[in-house]
């Protein structure tokens, strides 16, 4: 064996002995390593020739590129079950073996070359604090999500199809979010998503903690991870000291895949902007990774009297004179390109949109509990005139703990009512 292959074999092995130290999902995790030497038998003929270069950075794309021509390599290595992916090669005349598991958990081995010392690092944001090349971490998450892709779900959260057509009892993440796609068109969708008990409660306390699952969890970070909006109320962002999303590395580079911005842009719907500008919200900065600043909607009077002090904070964008114009917001973020508005309420965002009929989709977990206590529904709105339009169901699902998923659309223009 050359001394290059020792080098390979050892940082593998490193990498490979980091990893099963911290794995967490039961049973041995499976590698897939990626170097130019030795060639593996196992690895596709298609995979091992035509790499232009010899870097780490060369491998990957190489690997990403045949992942994108040939369908059959991302089903093969699926199939076998892979958990991370590995690179191994030559960076500044150090060897490296640098891998990532499903979860985004970074395992990087460095040693001098033909030196028997490695240094062993893992985590999260390990490439962060040691500097690898520019492109190298996004590159290696968009192939884990490719061949290894997601984590397998938490306890109690396997989903399955009850209508139209009852069918999968365990839907993988690519078939979960073939069910909540949003439309194919370009013309902008905003999709209200919430949580509600079986007496029709959206909340306790001014929170949906106490009604969420595992399941619910799931379905609702997919629906916020194709976002690229996330629309709520002040009040929701100060009764849930909401913070900005959290992605792993795979999540981010599958948004960037499918040509969404790493992180959706997160807006408040604001009157007074009476908010907590030091909440977790307005931190720019989380687990190493720059969010975009949030957008404050508010009227014209609100942005004269307070809009300096939370200009460095946040992005003003005022809609309305004494009250937010809604219609006039929803057209301006489209005309930024948020196409995919998610709305998370609270309950009087969500009754407004309703009531100037600007919701295109309900996205509702009815959770099986029967509280039985004073509460708000998950919309709210003035006595008086009920909102215009039908709805339609278009799919419902069910998890193991009875949570029941239901997935409401619009008619088409011809199909509604008019008047």
């Amino acid at each position: 064996m050359t001394s290059a292959h020792r080098d390979t074999s050892s940082s593998i092995l490193s990498v490979l002995e980091e990893l099963s130290a911290t794995w967490r999902w039961g049973g041995p995790p499976t590698l897939l390593t990626i170097s130019h030497r030795p060639p593996k038998p196992t690895v596709p003929a298609i995979l091992a020739r035509g790499v232009d270069g010899h870097t780490p950075l060369d491998l990957l794309a190489h690997w990403i590129d045949q992942c994108h021509r040939h369908r059959g390599i991302v089903n093969t290595q699926r199939d076998l079950g892979v958990d991370a992916v590995a690179v191994s090669g030559e960076i500044d005349g150090q060897h490296i073996g640098y891998a990532m598991d499903r979860s985004g958990l970074e395992y990087l081995v460095r040693g001098q070359r033909h030196g028997p010392e490695r240094r062993r690092t893992s985590g999260t944001d390990v490439a962060a604090g040691t500097r690898p090349p520019d492109r190298l971490t996004e590159r290696l998450a968009e192939l884990v999500w490719r061949l290894a892709g997601p984590p397998p779900p938490a306890a109690g959260s396997r989903i399955r199809d009850m209508w139209p057509t009852a069918g999968l009892v365990d839907l993988d993440e690519d078939e979960l979010h073939e069910r909540y796609a949003p439309p194919a068109h370009n013309r902008g969708h905003v999709r209200l998503v919430t949580v509600s008990s079986i007496d029709g409660l959206a909340a306790v306390n001014g929170s949906s903690a106490a009604l969420t699952s595992s399941g619910d969890q799931r379905v609702y970070r997919l629906i916020k991870r194709e976002a690229d909006l996330l629309l709520l109320g002040a009040g929701t962002i100060r009764a849930e000291q909401y913070g900005q999303t959290a992605l792993s590395a795979p999540e981010i580079a599958r948004r960037r895949a499918n040509g969404l911005p790493p992180y959706p842009a997160v807006a408040v719907v604001t009157r007074s902007l009476d908010l907590d500008l030091s909440g977790p919200l307005f931190q720019h900065s989380a687990a190493g990774h720059t969010h975009p600043r949030p957008i404050l909607i508010v009227p014209a009077a609100a942005a004269a009297e307070r809009g300096t002090a939370v200009a460095e904070a946040a992005e003003l964008l005022v809609a309305g004179e004494h009250d937010v114009d809604l219609h006039q917001a929803i057209q301006t973020l489209r005309q930024r390109g948020h196409r995919r508005i998610v709305c998370e309420g609270g309950p009087s965002l969500a009754g407004q949109l309703a009531h100037a009929d600007l919701l295109d989709e309900i996205c509702m977990t009815i959770a099986p509990q029967l509280l039985a206590v004073a509460g708000p529904r998950i919309t709210a709105g003035p006595a008086g005139q009920p909102a215009d339009g039908r709805w339609q169901l278009h799919r419902s699902l069910l998890d193991e703990q009875g949570n029941l998923f239901l997935r409401y659309t619009r008619p088409g223009p011809s199909d509604r009512p008019v008047g």
